[in-house]
């Protein structure tokens, strides 16, 4: 299958990944002719185009890893020259272009799915499928993300080039797809313009809280602990970036039960000769884009839904209205 991918930086990662399952990728899509020429020269790909009309004619599926504010266009022309699209996250800058967006895929002829890779880690595959026979009541999450600009003031500005504060979307889908329940409102706190800190409590469906700080931190790297608790249980793992291990590190995922502790799956980190485990995911996701596209069978929750990186992105929006008018926001 030919597969054109749209962004020349996180794109990369998506050009090794489908290279990995046997995928061409025969066209690569930038802002600037000559820096995407020399990526697209640098990575033997042989399309190097500013037009994505251009490279969705040369190819059958497309990638889209441009920046945030370019997603929703960007989808919607690939739909509309019919090709299957994999989206990064987040789906857009905004709630109405998500709805938007949303109502564009329902008409769609190919697939469109969206690229959340904690679904693609085997050690929270395990948990989810724990817990889909132990309900939990909370969810606590602490991620502290040295990526987030701290030190930017515009005020008035919620959101800057990045849509989901710095990447936040990434856990609330996580925790949405590892309790298999859907957000019913949100109570949130968010400091800095545009927001680099954000406190959350969400409530869930099942009836279920996540109470979850995204706080941006001087310490290099991404750095994340969860816990969740049940009637009589506790699981947890703790998982992230580390720029020493120079890769995606996570913990054995352990749960409490009858009294003591065990282990539910064996962690993950970078080991010599393999590939890095963040890079293993965009594989995992490579792999089952490619099967949703050819008709094969996808695991369900395999992939994330249009629907539910819109959902996600109803939640960011919420949290913004919550912020403003200082109270809890239902969601739909």
């Amino acid at each position: 299958m030919r597969i054109g991918v749209i962004g020349t930086k996180w794109g990369l990662m998506h050009v090794g990944a489908f290279r990995a399952v046997g995928a061409e990728v025969v066209a690569l899509c930038g802002q600037h002719p000559e820096h995407t020429r020399e990526v697209a020269t640098r990575q033997g790909i042989l399309l190097a185009t500013t037009s994505v009309r251009e490279l969705c004619a040369a190819v059958d599926a497309v990638v889209v890893a441009s920046p945030d504010a370019l997603h929703r266009e960007h989808v919607e022309l690939a739909l509309d020259a019919g090709r299957a699209v994999l989206c990064e996250k987040p789906l857009t800058g905004t709630l109405e272009e998500a709805r938007a967006l949303l109502e564009r895929v329902r008409t769609a002829t190919r697939p469109c799915a969206v690229n959340f890779p904690y679904r693609m880690l085997p050690p929270l595959q395990a948990l989810r499928a724990w817990l889909s026979e132990h309900p939990a009541h909370h969810l606590v999450v602490t991620v502290r993300n040295g990526f987030v600009p701290r030190d930017v003031v515009e005020p008035g500005a919620y959101v800057g080039r990045s849509a989901d504060f710095g990447g936040l979307s990434h856990v609330l889908d996580a925790a949405l797809w590892l309790t298999g329940t859907r957000p019913t409102w949100v109570q949130a706190s968010l400091a800095g313009r545009p927001v680099h800190t954000a406190a959350l409590h969400v409530g869930l469906s099942s009836g279920a809280v996540l109470v979850l700080t995204h706080a941006a931190s001087p310490e290099p790297g991404l750095h994340g602990g969860w816990s969740l608790l049940g009637e009589d249980w506790e699981a947890g793992f703790s998982g992230g970036y580390v720029p020493a291990r120079e890769g995606w590190c996570v913990s054995p995922v352990r749960c409490f039960e009858s009294g003591a502790w065990r282990d539910l799956a064996p962690g993950l980190e970078p080991r010599p000769g393999a590939r890095e485990p963040w890079a293993e995911a965009h594989v995992e996701t490579a792999r089952r884009f490619l099967a949703l596209v050819t008709g094969t069978s996808v695991p369900e929750g395999a992939l994330a839904t249009v629907r539910e990186a819109a959902t996600v992105q109803s939640l960011l929006s919420a949290a913004i209205a919550s912020e403003d008018e200082g109270r809890r926001i239902p969601l739909d």
